[in-house]
């Protein structure tokens, strides 16, 4: 695969006398005993892993690449990992069989098994369960009506978003009702919301808007916790847990993945969300809807933290609209506010001279 990559022949020896010729050593007691030469190779941990496996997840994408070339597999792949991958095609024979052969193919050049015991085909709810398990066969994996939660999120979403984000609850339970028994400090209390209560729905806050009841369950497990409450007793909360806490950022994560599809528009996602929602427009242009997806509503909500502050800072300013754009350095509005002397499409490029100075005769004008 290095070869077919272009290194060249003494490079791939070299690194395959590494592989062939590593040993471990052990502690015992403290003192290193032994060497022992595993037959596998290199293992997990190893500093040269990571290298090797980059160049196992190219030779897999190049073979996915080859197949949709050549016509037997039709879809696209959004991961170019080689532990987890997400692949899309048809419902087909002939796309399942590619599949499998690609997989094949991948396994016999890198030496790494695919376990399709661990594997799950995820179908259209409109193909049949009767064809889904045919084709379930035919790749040699199980089939299942959706793919398990993937870094503790569920990979589908549906109308009952309480239900998706379930999960976080039980932990913060699990957490608090574990630490009910312990005498715990103030000073040891405030640790333990501040670092693990408030940590565990920080992914999953920045990647969609979660429910208010899933807030307020969150703050009604923590005011329990703090004031020494348990299953068996309750005790007299004597503030309200708004005025204990109150947050320094409403909305700050869903703000940070907005400001991402900005600061990077040929990404993957900004390019998927682009083409679906403002193909002909821009993210500022774009708006949200009852039919979009729940990711998207979540980030049309967070851009107007974004909105609240963000303005632009003017260099040729060829993209900068004077009218409708933010980019006076002025906190109220960061807008023109004098009256409109020049086209509503100007831009401020118009406004300067050659030499890329102000016009300063033009610039008057909006004083």
């Amino acid at each position: 695969m290095m070869l077919r990559l272009g290194f060249s022949d003494r490079w791939v020896s070299r690194i395959m006398k590494c592989v062939s010729t590593v040993a471990y050593s052990f502690l015992l007691n403290g003192e290193v005993c032994g060497w022992v030469q595993p037959t596998r190779g290199l293992r997990q941990g190893d500093p040269l892993s990571p290298y090797l496996f980059l160049i196992c997840a190219e030779g897999l994408s190049a073979l996915i690449q080859k197949s949709h070339k050549d016509g037997h597999i039709s879809g696209f792949k959004c991961s170019r990992s080689g532990h987890d991958s997400l692949l899309f095609t048809r419902a087909t024979d002939a796309n399942c069989v590619a599949v499998k052969r690609v997989l094949k193919k991948y396994s016999a050049a890198s030496r790494q098994l695919v376990n399709f015991s661990k594997s799950a085909l995820c179908v259209s709810p409109s193909v049949d369960s009767r064809e889904c398990e045919r084709l379930a066969k035919i790749v040699g994996m199980q089939a299942v009506e959706c793919h398990e939660k993937y870094l503790g999120l569920s990979c589908i979403t549906g109308r009952h978003k309480r239900k998706m984000f379930a999960d976080i609850v039980d932990r913060v339970w699990g957490k608090v009702k574990g630490w009910g028994d312990r005498l715990l400090s103030v000073g040891g209390k405030e640790v333990l919301i501040k670092r693990v209560i408030q940590s565990i729905p920080t992914y999953s806050m920045g990647l969609s808007r979660v429910p208010k009841g899933l807030i307020f369950e969150i703050q009604r497990l923590s005011s329990r916790f703090w004031w020494g409450s348990n299953q068996n007793s309750r005790k007299l909360h004597w503030c309200m847990w708004d005025r204990l806490c109150k947050p320094k950022v409403e909305g700050a994560l869903l703000a940070r993945q907005c400001w991402r599809i900005l600061k990077f528009p040929n990404s993957l996602a900004a390019t998927i969300l682009k083409g679906k929602y403002f193909h002909d427009s821009n993210i500022w242009e774009a708006s949200s809807s009852p039919s979009a997806s729940f990711l998207w509503n979540s980030l049309m909500w967070g851009r107007g933290i974004i909105e609240a502050g963000i303005r632009w800072r003017v260099g040729r300013g060829s993209c900068i609209r004077i009218y409708g754009d933010r980019w006076i350095p002025r906190p109220s509005t960061f807008k023109i506010i004098s009256p409109q002397v020049l086209d509503v499409n100007a831009t401020v490029e118009t406004l300067m001279s050659p030499s890329g100075g102000w016009d300063v005769d033009l610039v008057r004008q909006f004083l």
